[in-house]
């Protein structure tokens, strides 16, 4: 193609040299002209020079047009050709459609068809060689973005993988922390000392569950995590839960409670896991609940699941973020301007749980004021 500023190039076919000497006559002051005599010295040039339109006599020796042009079509169908013919004949043009002839174009040839139709083409090739170029670029584009993200995806494994050697690493030695914090306060007399030895405790307890919390995360992630099913109880499993966070609620004036509809509601699954899941969704539910309000946690049979639902009186979430909260990091800000967030991996920890085990996360407003989240897990009949 020629460039931005430059002239379209014609290649003009014609074993006439006098035909020659006119047509290009009727172009060279608007089009760089390029002649051939033969079918073979155009398909020469064609493998030299980029064209924009090639003009083709079908009666020749050694080759014909038609046959020209079927050549030049197989090596680029998107090159303009048109046919120079005394035949008038339907057959004729047929079999220069047949071809791959984009026009034809009558002997003798008139000065003004032939500038109109030859300006016609060349706009149409230029503007195809445009939009050619175009999507070259966001060919590369895409090319260019989809390494990146894959750049980025490998950066992100090995990300990763260090957090992961982190927390094992760290796991140890905070291990070794809380137990001497626990043997301090056992043996402290200052009633001062051991509130703070006691706070030092809890807050090395919730150091750990974080640390657990981005271990598991990242071996659900990866798919290598490895779940130990065993029939549980549900309302046992709550119960086991809510103990864990009777501190943190006391410290808070929150009360917690639990219904279970049904007994003999039994879940094939990772106890641990779970349980976990419902410890997040409890402390979730009593970071953001005012003091002398009550977490409600209920579990009951919907469908073909069991739902855990843990139940708050904090500040209501905007419909359209409701989707956020189950996301990694995922965080939204309430109308009223407070921020109310879930932390850090508590959530996503409860979505990639629910759906290790086939199960779902979810999020509602109660019609009293607050939230209520859920986790559902198949409902599986046990029969003690």
């Amino acid at each position: 193609m020629s460039g931005a500023g430059t002239r379209a190039r014609i290649l003009l076919v014609d074993d006439e040299p006098t035909n020659r000497v006119l047509v290009r006559a009727y172009l060279e002051s608007t089009y760089d002209v390029f002649e051939a005599a033969d079918g073979p010295s155009a398909l020469a040039l064609l493998d030299k020079i980029s064209f924009d339109l090639v003009i083709l006599d079908v009666m020749m020796p050694e080759m014909s047009g038609f046959e020209v042009c079927e050549r030049i079509k197989q090596r680029n169908d998107y090159l303009p050709v048109i046919l120079l013919t005394a035949l008038d004949r339907q057959e004729e043009r047929n079999a220069g459609l047949g071809a791959g002839a984009d026009d034809f174009l009558s002997k003798p040839v008139d000065p003004q068809e032939l500038t109109l139709r030859v300006g016609t083409f060349v706009r149409l090739r230029q503007q195809d060689q445009r939009i050619r170029q175009q999507l070259d670029t966001l060919r590369e584009r895409d090319a260019t973005i989809q390494k990146k993200v894959e750049e980025l995806r490998q950066l992100d494994v090995i990300k990763d993988d260090l957090v992961a050697m982190m927390v094992h690493d760290l796991r140890n030695p905070l291990a070794g922390i809380v137990g001497f914090l626990d043997m301090v306060a056992s043996d402290i007399d200052d009633e001062r000392l051991r509130s703070d030895a006691d706070m030092a405790l809890r807050a090395s307890g919730r150091l750990r569950e974080i640390l657990d919390d981005m271990l598991h995360v990242r071996m659900l992630e990866s798919g290598t995590v490895q779940l130990h099913r065993e029939m549980i109880q549900a309302g046992v499993l709550v119960e086991d839960a809510i103990k864990s966070v009777w501190g943190a609620a006391r410290a808070r004036g929150v009360q917690v409670s639990a219904v279970v509809d049904e007994d003999q509601l039994y879940v094939d699954a990772d106890a641990k896991l779970v349980r976990r899941a419902v410890e997040n969704l409890l402390s979730n539910a009593v970071k953001y609940s005012p003091s002398g309000a009550c977490v409600s946690t209920s579990v009951s049979p919907v469908g073909s699941d069991v739902r855990i639902e843990v139940a708050d009186r904090g500040s209501g979430i905007p419909d359209a973020m409701k989707s956020q909260l189950f996301e990694k990091f995922g965080s939204i800000e309430a109308a009223r301007g407070d921020e109310r967030r879930g932390f850090g991996l508590g959530l996503y920890l409860v979505k990639m749980v629910a759906s290790a085990h086939g199960g779902r996360a979810s999020v509602r407003d109660r019609k009293s004021g607050g939230c209520a989240f859920g986790l559902f897990l198949p409902n599986t009949k046990f029969e003690r």
